[in-house]
């Protein structure tokens, strides 16, 4: 079974999505799953995590499997924060190069983008 999770955020996230999952060809649901997914197998802190500071004027419908959006909500209430504003907040530090892609043991994980970091 699938649900549907609606999540506010700027326009140009919204775009950046929308754009990965063009360019991937996949639909936008698959690139967010897989996004949701690698990071809830990782170490990684994501309470640090900025939200986006930008007028929240776009939104994105996004289907995913009633089990990832268990997962997702039980880290967002660890959190204190809604599911919408978990995801929001790891796509947006994703879009932005905060998290990248680690491979790790034979699988990939999101993790804190430390280039990103040093540069800074």
């Amino acid at each position: 079974m699938t649900g549907v999770v609606s999540v506010r955020m700027p326009s140009t996230l919204e775009r950046a999505v929308r754009v990965n999952a063009e360019s991937s060809r996949m639909i936008v649901s698959v690139i967010v799953r897989l996004i949701l997914e690698h990071a809830l197998c990782g170490r990684y802190n994501f309470s640090g995590l900025p939200d986006a500071q930008e007028f929240l004027d776009a939104k994105l419908d996004i289907r995913l499997s009633n089990e990832l959006i268990a997962k997702v909500r039980a880290e967002s209430d660890r959190l204190r924060v809604s599911v919408s504003v978990y995801i929001r907040k790891i796509l947006y530090a994703y879009y932005n190069k905060r998290l990248v892609f680690v491979e790790k043991d034979g699988r990939y994980t999101l993790e804190e983008n430390y280039d990103q970091k040093k540069s800074a």
